[in-house]
C-alpha cells in the first residue's frame, strides 16, 4: 500500500492549506457550525461534532499532464476512501468525497462522469470506466487500492462512486488566492490585499501551531468568520491593524539594538536590564508596525508626523519641569533621579494614533525620538550623547524592515 501523505511537495502542502481556507470561507455562510480540519480525517475535511460531512483530497500539479482513470493519485484516493467506508460503514452514502485537482481529466473517462451535477455526471458510467481501469492497471504501487475497490460488491462500489465528486481543472495555488479575494470582495472594499495577507498569516500560523503536534489542525469556521470581521474592523478609516504587538526581535537584532543611542539614553539614567529589554522590544515593535503601515499605504507621512509632534509636545511639557529643577545645580545622582522621574511619566503614557492605543507604539515611538536625539531623559543628555552618536548608528534599520 502506498503511504498516504498530505502532499509530496511544499507547493502541494501550501495548496492544501490555502484551499482549506478558501473552502471554509465558502461554507461558513451556509453552515456556520462546521469544523474544518487539516490532516485529521483527510487532507481537508468538514464535520459537525466529529462526524465528517465532507472529505477532500487536494492534488496540486505544476505540470499540464491530465489526470486519467489509471493515474496513481486517483487510485490512491479511491483506495483511501474505500478503506474509510470499510472502517466506518455508517458513512457509506452519507459523507461527501471531493477530489480537487488542478489537472484536467479527459471527457471520455470515468473521472469526467464524476464531475458535479450539470456537468455530465453519471455515476453508473463512471463505475464502468473505473472498473475497467482497476482491472487492467499494472501499477504495483496502487495494486492495494485497485484490489481493495474490486473486492467490494458492485453495489458498494457504486455507492462509493456516488459519494465522489471530481473537481478537475481547479484553481491552482495562485488562483485560489484570487478566489479568496473574490469571496471577500463582497464584504471588504478597501485594503483587501492587506486584509487577505493578514488573514492568511493568521491561518497558516494557526495550522502550523496545530500540525506540529502531529494531530492535525482543527478550526471552527466561525473562528475564521470572526477573524475576517476583526480584520475588517481594523481597516475602518479610524482604525489601523495591529500586527506586531507580540513579536520579539531575534537575538542578533536585539544585540544590535542594544547598541543604539536610545538604549544609551536609558543607561544614562541607570535603567536596569529589565527596563532596557522592554524598551528594545517596544522600539522593535513600533518600528516594524510603523514601517508596515507606511509600506502598505495605510498611514501617510502627515499622520505619522502629527503623531510624532503630539509625543514631542507631551515630552516638552515634562521636560520643562526638569529644567526648572536644574537651577538648584543638582548632583549627578540627583540628575539621574530627575531623568528617571521623567522617564517614568513617559512610560505611563498611551497616546492614540487615530483610535488605536497600544502602549508599545507610544513607548517605542518615544524611543525612536530618543534615538534621533530629539528628546532625552538625563538633564544633560545632549552633551552626554555627543560621544555616543558618533559610534552608534549601525545597520539595524534594515533589520526592522
Amino acid at each position: 500500500m502506498v503511504a498516504h501523505t498530505a502532499a509530496d511537495s511544499a507547493s502541494g502542502y501550501l495548496y492544501q492549506c490555502r484551499y482549506a481556507l478558501f473552502a471554509a470561507l465558502e461554507r461558513s455562510a451556509r453552515e456556520p457550525g462546521l469544523m474544518v480540519r487539516v490532516e485529521v480525517f483527510d487532507d481537508v475535511s468538514f464535520d459537525v461534532d466529529g462526524t465528517p460531512r465532507e472529505l477532500i483530497q487536494t492534488k496540486h500539479s505544476r505540470k499540464a499532464s491530465p489526470m486519467t482513470d489509471l493515474s496513481p493519485q486517483v487510485w490512491n484516493t479511491i483506495g483511501i476512501w474505500t478503506k474509510r467506508v470499510i472502517d466506518h460503514p455508517e458513512e457509506l452514502g452519507r459523507t461527501a468525497l471531493t477530489l480537487v485537482s488542478t489537472a484536467s481529466v479527459p471527457n471520455e473517462s470515468g473521472l469526467a462522469f464524476l464531475r458535479p451535477p450539470g456537468m455530465g455526471r453519471d455515476a453508473d458510467k463512471a463505475h464502468g470506466f473505473l472498473l475497467q481501469a482497476a482491472a487492467t492497471s499494472k501499477n504495483k504501487d496502487v495494486a492495494w487500492a485497485t484490489t481493495l475497490f474490486l473486492d467490494q460488491g458492485p453495489e458498494v462500489q457504486l455507492q462509493i462512486l456516488e459519494m465522489i465528486t471530481v473537481l478537475d481543472a481547479s484553481p491552482n495555488i495562485v488562483d485560489v488566492a484570487d478566489r479568496i479575494r473574490e469571496r471577500l470582495r463582497y464584504t471588504t472594499r478597501d485594503n483587501l490585499g492587506a486584509l487577505i495577507e493578514r488573514l492568511e498569516g493568521w491561518w497558516f500560523n494557526r495550522l502550523a501551531g496545530s500540525l506540529k503536534t502531529g494531530k492535525g489542525a482543527t478550526v471552527a469556521v466561525t473562528d475564521i468568520d470572526a477573524k475576517v470581521h476583526s480584520l475588517q474592523e481594523s481597516f475602518q478609516p479610524t482604525r489601523l491593524p495591529i500586527d506586531h504587538a507580540t513579536e520579539l526581535p531575534m537575538g542578533e537584532v536585539t544585540a544590535k539594538l542594544e547598541r543604539r543611542p536610545f538604549v544609551e539614553q536609558l543607561r544614562l539614567i541607570a535603567i536596569g536590564p529589565t527596563g532596557i529589554e522592554a524598551a528594545v522590544i517596544d522600539y522593535f515593535r513600533a518600528g516594524r508596525q510603523r514601517s508596515r503601515w507606511m509600506r502598505e499605504h495605510l498611514l501617510d507621512r502627515e499622520e505619522l508626523s502629527n503623531f510624532r509632534d503630539k509625543l514631542l509636545e507631551r515630552w516638552r511639557r515634562k521636560w520643562g519641569i526638569v529644567e526648572s529643577k536644574l537651577v538648584r545645580k543638582p548632583s549627578e545622582d540627583e540628575m539621574i533621579g530627575l531623568g528617571q522621574d521623567l522617564y517614568e511619566k513617559i512610560c505611563d503614557e498611551c497616546v492614540p494614533i487615530r483610535e488605536v492605543s497600544e502602549p508599545f507604539l507610544t513607548q517605542g515611538s518615544y524611543h525612536i525620538l530618543a534615538d534621533s536625539g530629539k528628546i532625552g531623559w538625563h538633564p544633560t543628555y545632549k552633551k552626554k550623547m555627543q560621544e555616543a552618536r558618533r559610534t552608534a548608528k549601525d545597520d539595524t534599520d534594515a533589520a526592522l524592515g
